[in-house]
């Protein structure tokens, strides 16, 4: 190998590190399932109904959700198994001019055993 393709790489690898490039835990897979958020407010529970976008190990999307904000607790309950909560918190959410908005991303409290 040549020192000027060293450099160049080198170069790239600077470019990774200066962007905050992190690579996720784990794989994403494109999974759509109706699901009901619930989150503690000052009246008491809020229920609104969701579906998943992706969803992976750690932490799923999820659409169609209600003004939520960033570090806010929910539970995730899947519409076919609603015994089967999942604890999380919110850790973006898309804001309200862009093609995220309405959508949420979730990081899962505990990993999930196995995915479906």
């Amino acid at each position: 190998m040549s020192l000027k393709y060293l450099f160049f790489c080198d170069r790239l690898k600077g470019v990774e590190d200066n962007i905050n490039f992190t690579p996720r835990r784990s794989e994403r897979h494109p999974l759509r399932f109706a699901l009901v958020l619930l989150m503690n407010s000052d009246e008491g529970e809020i229920r609104n109904e969701g579906f998943t976008v992706d969803i992976s190990k750690h932490g799923c999307r999820v659409e169609g959700v209600p003004p939520i904000r960033e570090g806010q607790l929910v539970r995730l309950l899947p519409w076919e198994s609603p015994e089967s909560a999942i604890s999380g918190r919110v850790v973006w959410v898309g804001e309200p001019a862009s093609e995220l908005a309405g959508e949420a991303g979730i990081e899962f409290l505990q990993p999930l055993a196995s995915m479906v």
